[in-house]
């Protein structure tokens, strides 16, 4: 199984800012979106395995459209290319696989944040 992230219709695999390629090692933000294609990875991968459908020729593209001025994607789309012999009648269920993922759920039904701060204050010691 191949998993591929693209930023952008150039085929960038990482996003630039400034006119700087930002890095994983720069940035959480990069991990966070591989994870969605990840996830998806890993749900795909479950499923043909259960079913005894070889994993080796799917192919998993994750496109975003990355808006640079704003540093956010605007969308993501999970393309699966599947191999010819990959049974029809499962075509509709590996689409729900991945609608079950726990990042993109996270992403679509997305939890409340929270920030607090606390000063810690300083105890004198007698």
């Amino acid at each position: 199984m191949i998993l591929q992230t693209i930023f952008d219709e150039q085929g960038n695999t990482v996003p630039f800012l400034n006119g700087k390629e930002i890095t994983m090692k720069e940035s959480p933000f990069l991990l966070f979106l591989a994870s969605i294609g990840m996830c998806s990875a890993v749900y795909v991968r479950s499923f043909l395995a259960q079913r005894g459908i070889p994993f080796n020729d799917v192919v998993i593209n994750q496109k975003m459209d990355y808006d640079q001025s704003a540093g956010m994607v605007k969308s993501v789309e999970i393309q699966l290319d599947l191999p010819s012999q990959f049974p029809e009648k499962y075509k509709g269920a590996i689409k729900k696989v991945v609608d079950q993922c726990l990042v993109k759920r996270h992403l679509v039904d997305a939890p409340e944040l929270y920030v607090t701060t606390n000063i810690k204050v300083d105890q004198e010691i007698n």
